[in-house]
C-alpha cells in the first residue's frame, strides 16, 4: 500500500494540472519576467502553492525560486518549471490542457519537470502535515530556463550559496551518477549549393528534428536534372518521410522524422537525415552537401570521424536539432553528449581537423560523475529497491539535469526502467499510477536522507 495518501495525490493531481496549463516555453524578456510571461506565471503559481502550504519561499527576480522545509545544514532538490516548445501536429490532447485520458495525464512538461516538482513538493507537504522534522534544511529549487542554457541557476547562484549535496528529479530511475559532457555548437558546414533558397528546421538543439525543408529554385526543371522521370518518384523511401511540391518555380522538399530528446537521439528519427540524403540526389558531390551527410549519418560521430566512448558513460551521441541558411550558407545546431573522461576542448579539435568548418559553442555543461560507493548513491538505490522492490544498479547517461550543478548531486527519477521514452516528444504523459509511485520516491528518499 503506498505511503502517499489518497488526499495528497488528489491534490497533488489538481495542482499539476493547474501548473501544466501554463505555457512555459520561453519566450521574450518582459520587466521582472527573464524568461517571458508564462514561466514567471508559473514560478508566481508554484510559490504560492508553496506558501499556502506553510512553507517559507523565495523568488529570485523571476529567474528560479525555492521553497524550504526545516533548518540547519541545506540539502537540495533542484528541479525547473521551463518546458521545450511543442510541435504543431500529432498531439492527441492538448499539450497545455492537464488533460487525464485512459489513466494517463499528457501535457508538455509532465514529466520533464513540472510533474516531478510538483511531486517532491507534495511529498514534503505530506511529511510536514505528518509532523516530520527533518535534521537539514530541505531546500527545493526551481529554475525557469532549464531547457534554453540554465541562465535561471547561474543567475541563481549568484544570488543564493547551492546546497553542498541533493538530486535532481529530472532524469530517471533508479539514480543517475553519470551525466556526459554537453556542448552545443553552431557549425558553419559551408556555402550552399546555388538554387538552394531557403533550408530550415527545428527550434532547440536538443530535441530531435521531426521537420525541415528546403526551397530549391527551378521547379520541376531541377528533378530532370537530376535524372528523375517525375517528382513523386525522385526519392525512395517511405511515403511518409518525404513531401515534394513543385510550383513550377520552386521545388518545396519537406522531411518528416519524430522528436525526441537530444541526449537520446537513437530513440527519434531524425528528419534532417531524409533531407540531406534527397538533396544529395538534386546536388551529387556537392561538399556543403557531403558534409551535412555525414553529420547526420549516425547518432555516434562515427562517419563524422568524430566518435569518443569510454567505460563509465559509454559512447558520444551527436544529434541535429537545429537548420538554418544565413548569408547563403548552411548552418546546424549540434548537440553533442561526450563521455565524461574526454575533455571538450579534445572533441572541438577533432570536430575542427575533421571538417574543417567554423564553428561556435552555444552552450555546454561539464560531465558529472559521483562514484557508486558514495552514500548519496547508495542510499537512492535502497530508497529505489525498499519501495518498488527491485534491485538495480546506477545509471550513465548523456542528459544534463541541475545535479551537475552541485558538489556532490544525482538525478533521481521520474522515468523508470522500461517506460516509452516521451520526454520533449509529442504526447508526453505520465500514468496515473507511475505518478504516485514516484511521490512515494520522493517522500521516501526526502525522509531519509534528511531524518
Amino acid at each position: 500500500m503506498s505511503v502517499i495518501t489518497d488526499k495528497t495525490f488528489g491534490d497533488m493531481l489538481a495542482a499539476l494540472q493547474k501548473i501544466l496549463r501554463v505555457n512555459t516555453v520561453k519566450s521574450a524578456a518582459e520587466p521582472g519576467k527573464p524568461f517571458g510571461a508564462g514561466n514567471a506565471a508559473c514560478l508566481d503559481a508554484f510559490l504560492a502553492m508553496a506558501e499556502d502550504m506553510g512553507f517559507e519561499t523565495y523568488n529570485c527576480d523571476g529567474y528560479a525560486g525555492h521553497v524550504d522545509f526545516g533548518d540547519g545544514e541545506t540539502f537540495g532538490v533542484l528541479g525547473h518549471l521551463d518546458v521545450v516548445p511543442v510541435a504543431d501536429k500529432g498531439w492527441t490532447c492538448d499539450p497545455f490542457g492537464g488533460e487525464i485520458k485512459d489513466g494517463f495525464l499528457y501535457g508538455r512538461g509532465v514529466l520533464d519537470d513540472k510533474g516531478p516538482v510538483v511531486s517532491c513538493l507534495f511529498a514534503m507537504k505530506q511529511l510536514k502535515d505528518e509532523g516530520f522534522r527533518p535534521s537539514k534544511k530541505i531546500r527545493l529549487i526551481v529554475g525557469c530556463d532549464e531547457e534554453s542554457g540554465w541562465g535561471c541557476m547561474d543567475y541563481y547562484a549568484r544570488k543564493v550559496p547551492l546546497p553542498k549535496t541533493g538530486f535532481s528529479p529530472d532524469g530517471d530511475f533508479p539514480v543517475i551518477n553519470v551525466e556526459k559532457g554537453v556542448c552545443h555548437i553552431n557549425i558553419d558546414a559551408g556555402a550552399l549549393p546555388s538554387g538552394v533558397k531557403e533550408i530550415s528546421g527545428g527550434q532547440r538543439v536538443n530535441i530531435v528534428m521531426d521537420e525541415c525543408r528546403a526551397v530549391i529554385e527551378g521547379g520541376v526543371s531541377v528533378y530532370k536534372q537530376s535524372g528523375a522521370a517525375a517528382p513523386e518518384k525522385t526519392f525512395s523511401g517511405k511515403k511518409s518521410d518525404l513531401r515534394l511540391e513543385a510550383d513550377g518555380k520552386n521545388v518545396i522538399v519537406t522531411a518528416f522524422g519524430k522528436a525526441a530528446h537530444g541526449s537520446t537521439p537513437e530513440f527519434g528519427d531524425n528528419a534532417a537525415k531524409k533531407l540531406f540524403a534527397a538533396l544529395s540526389a538534386l546536388f551529387p558531390g556537392d561538399k556543403t552537401i557531403s558534409l551535412a551527410n555525414a553529420v547526420c549519418a549516425d547518432y555516434y560521430g562515427e562517419t563524422l570521424g568524430i566518435a569518443m566512448s569510454d567505460g563509465v558513460s559509454g559512447k558520444m551521441t551527436v544529434n541535429v536539432g537545429r537548420l538554418r541558411a544565413e548569408n547563403g550558407r548552411l548552418v546546424m545546431g549540434l548537440d553533442i553528449r561526450y563521455p565524461v573522461s574526454c575533455a571538450q576542448s579534445d572533441l572541438l579539435k577533432k570536430l575542427s581537423a575533421t571538417t574543417g568548418a567554423a564553428y561556435k559553442i552555444t552552450g555546454s555543461h561539464k560531465p558529472l560523475y559521483v562514484p557508486e560507493d558514495n552514500p548519496l548513491v547508495k542510499t537512492l538505490l535502497d530508497v529505489y529497491k525498499s519501495v518498488t522492490g527491485e534491485a538495480a544498479a546506477p545509471l550513465a547517461v548523456g542528459g544534463a539535469t541541475y545535479a551537475r550543478a552541485l558538489p556532490c548531486g544525482v538525478a533521481f527519477g521520474p522515468v523508470f526502467p522500461g517506460d516509452e521514452k516521451v520526454i520533449h516528444e509529442t504526447n508526453e504523459r505520465v500514468s496515473l499510477d507511475k505518478l504516485r509511485l514516484m511521490t512515494e520516491l520522493y517522500y521516501t528518499a526526502i525522509k531519509r536522507l534528511c531524518m
